[in-house]
């Protein structure tokens, strides 16, 4: 037996750094798939994807003033791009968004009704018909996913923002 240098025991600095990192990936990829948090992450996103689909709609509306008449329908599965009867929408231009763990209400706020589906005028307001006038009252989106809820609010003049609408 000869005598050991230290050369040939532990690991290097890069193998331990090449460890850690690979741990830390591995901890931001998986651990909160495993954390149970109730749909509150997928919640989050459908709130994000639907602001953007209403603010889709609303501009599609606003530019296409012909047709005019762009929304939003829903129903247990899902949140989709629709137009007003008699006008087509082409495949390319349908958005959906799927609602799986999370549920969406829609509320007229001025008559607490709850609706499936509305639409933007050309001048961007929340209507339930095509052509209705703007500043008739405000609709407020509720996604719920257990305890915890969120809301997105469409004002009566065309303003969309996240909360509640006041």
């Amino acid at each position: 037996m000869g005598i050991n240098t230290g050369k040939d025991l532990g690991f290097t600095l890069i193998e331990l750094i090449i460890v850690i990192v690979v741990i830390g990936i591995l901890a931001v990829s998986v651990v909160p798939r495993f954390m149970g948090n109730s749909g509150a992450t997928e919640m989050a996103t459908i709130e994000a994807r639907l602001l953007g689909l209403l603010r889709l709609q609303q501009q599609r509306s606003m530019q296409d003033t012909a047709s005019c008449c762009y929304g939003v329908d829903k129903d247990a599965n899902k949140v989709s791009s629709v137009t007003a009867p008699g006008v087509g929408l082409a495949a390319e231009f349908e958005r959906d968004i799927a609602l799986d763990l999370v549920s969406v209400t829609f509320t007229r706020m001025l008559t607490s009704t709850v609706m499936t589906e509305f639409y933007f005028n050309s001048k961007g307001c929340p209507v339930s018909v095509g052509g209705g006038i703007c500043g008739a009252s405000a609709i407020e989106i509720t996604l719920s996913a257990g305890t915890e809820s969120r809301s997105v609010c469409v004002q009566a003049q065309g303003y969309i923002h996240l909360g509640a609408c006041s």
